[in-house]
């Protein structure tokens, strides 16, 4: 398994790019963002270089959202430019949500008027438009479902059986599922089932700890076991650690990639 660094979330008593440096030193594969629109993605890339490191994923949605029909053009215009944005960076995976997100973190455009199985027709047929754009960029949309109890109340796709189903229907092997560790304990739990019995179309992984969202070992989750399962069950893919620390970021980190890689 390869680890990536979140640097939205650790290293953040650095400069952004100065984060780079520090997940190459603390020994990570590779970083991963959110939104690439509102960065410097050519001094990201430059900064990459001299590090040795690279970019597991970043956020493709660039607003909008998949689950009315009629706004579908326009999402997936916006993700066709975040495809080509990812090629630029030699980036293999593009994080994909189903909804446009306010600076809160909850779900900015509901549409009460449409029932759940018109919202679900309007992403499925969404992500079928996508799946042939990201197979020609050579990139990987990973679909994540999010928690709606703690941090993103009205997310759609918020159970990982919903966003398997919508992953397995489209049927593409640049569509795959992005499984956060953290969200689905908050929702649903039953980890280590759901991911080594779906590693067939599970592209990326995130970690993060159950309540409070930091770093392994400070809640719930025995992370120990659950690398261990995802190793045996032959996981080869990225660990995304996306948490916030409760000290030190250089300290943590450490902590967690030992906890990974032994």
């Amino acid at each position: 398994m390869k680890a990536s660094c979140c640097i939205e979330m650790i290293y953040t008593e650095y400069p952004f790019l100065e984060r780079i440096a520090r997940a190459a030193d603390a020994g990570f594969d590779a970083v991963e963002f959110w939104n690439w629109d509102t960065k410097d993605l050519a001094a990201i890339k430059t900064t990459l270089d001299k590090a040795g490191i690279g970019v597991a994923a970043f956020q493709s949605n660039l607003g909008g959202t998949l689950i009315h029909p009629d706004h579908r053009d326009s999402f997936v215009a916006g993700i066709q430019k975040s495809l080509r944005k990812a090629q630029e960076m030699n980036c293999p995976s593009m994080f994909l949500l189903t909804d446009e997100l306010g600076d809160d973190r909850s779900v900015r455009f509901q549409f009460p008027e449409l029932s759940q199985e018109e919202k679900y027709a309007s992403v499925l047929e969404g992500m079928k438009m996508l799946a042939p754009l990201a197979e020609e960029a050579g990139v990987t949309l990973v679909l994540e479902p999010l928690n709606v109890h703690v941090d993103h109340p009205g997310y759609f796709c918020s159970r990982s059986q919903m966003g398997l189903e919508l992953v397995r229907e489209v049927n593409s092997p640049n569509v795959k599922l992005l499984y956060d560790i953290y969200h689905m304990q908050v929702m649903e739990g039953n980890v280590i089932h759901n991911l080594t019995n779906n590693l067939d179309v599970i592209g990326h992984v995130h970690v993060a700890d159950v309540p409070g969202r930091h770093e392994p070992g400070t809640g719930e989750l025995n992370y120990a076991n659950i690398f261990r399962a995802l190793e045996k069950a032959g996981y080869d893919g990225y660990v995304g650690f996306e948490f916030e620390p409760t000290g030190p970021s250089e300290e943590i980190a450490a902590q967690a990639l030992k906890l990974l890689k032994g």
